[in-house]
């Protein structure tokens, strides 16, 4: 069985910060180990980069790097010196189950099955949409509807053209970024629904993608029933307030309902009480953040702590 002093799962922004600052704390502490032999970070696509591969739009860095950067070209800012920085990078490699012996089970393109052993474990592994429909909206399941990063996806990396006609629900930062994103890609959107008295995300970006593009936002709402077969027609929004029912023809929904922390690969006798000092979370994976400069900080000192504490019995 292989054996890592410090493991990292998720090559996303959080993953990269975390393994890099690792290897400079290792190079301060030990700089005749060679960070190859001591960091591993497993990712289950091919390249690193996480979500950050299909932002395409600005808002990134204003904190971290005083740039306004899109969010590739962030990403490119921990990318590039990962890649080249000599620590081991398994791609293709997804992580099944952290069990309290302190190994992992990981299933890869180029590996097979195998099981991993680690002194300390850092869970870079972002987080996950919450699904349209665990809201249980009545109606049927048409196609047509789409998680907000799968939108994301498919228009930005895939270059697909979703639908013509688009609902989106939930005016959180990524809410309103789609919204915007169909616009720019010359369709129309009806209108954002928010559960909330007031709209969600940050106030910019209210400003830069539904007041700029008059985007109707309908506050205090949301999606009470989807109508259509093969293909969604439409949807019927209810004033939560009012309890007054409209509706809106579509043939596209994209949910943007939240977001929760990705950590169902943690044996559950892990998480009963405190996690052990063996693991660390970090970036959306420990919660969800509004921003990635704070992700990557958070992650860069969970890179560090990680080394500090293998060192001693090493």
């Amino acid at each position: 069985m292989n054996h890592i002093p410090v493991l990292i799962i998720g090559g996303g922004a959080a993953g990269m910060a975390a393994a890099l600052a690792a290897a400079k704390r290792l190079s301060e502490l030990k700089p005749d180990i060679n960070p190859g032999e001591y960091i591993t970070l497993l990712e289950r696509e091919s390249a690193p980069g996480g979500v950050l591969r299909q932002c395409i739009h600005h808002g990134f860095g204003l904190t971290r790097f005083s740039s306004d950067l899109t969010g590739v070209e962030y990403m490119r800012r921990f990318s590039e010196p990962f890649l080249t920085s000599g620590i081991r990078f398994r791609p293709d490699t997804s992580a099944l189950h952290i069990f309290p012996d302190r190994t992992v089970s990981v299933s890869g393109l180029h590996t097979g099955r195998a099981r991993l052993a680690f002194d300390h474990l850092i869970l870079a592994s972002g987080c996950y949409e919450r699904s349209f429909w665990s809201l249980t909206p009545a109606g049927t399941r048409p196609s047509g509807i789409y998680a907000a990063g799968e939108a994301q996806y498919l228009i930005n990396c895939c270059h697909k053209s979703i639908g013509e006609q688009a609902v989106v629900l939930g005016s959180g930062d990524m809410g309103q970024i789609l919204a915007r994103r169909m616009v720019l890609e010359g369709k129309k959107v009806l209108a954002v629904i928010e559960k909330n008295p007031v709209c969600g995300g940050l106030r910019k970006n209210q400003q830069e993608c539904l007041e700029k593009y008059q985007i109707p936002v309908l506050l205090s709402s949301t999606v009470l029933a989807v109508h259509g077969e093969s293909r969604i027609t439409g949807v019927t929004v209810q004033n939560l307030q009012t309890q007054e029912d409209t509706f809106l023809p579509c043939d596209t929904l994209i949910s943007a309902v939240g977001l929760i922390p990705e950590q169902r690969i943690l044996d559950r006798s892990l998480t009963k009480d405190r996690l052990p000092e063996w693991i660390s979370l970090c970036g959306n994976c420990h919660h969800v953040h509004k921003i990635v400069d704070s992700v990557t900080l958070q992650a860069e000192e969970a890179g560090r702590e990680a080394v500090e504490k293998t060192l001693k019995d090493y």
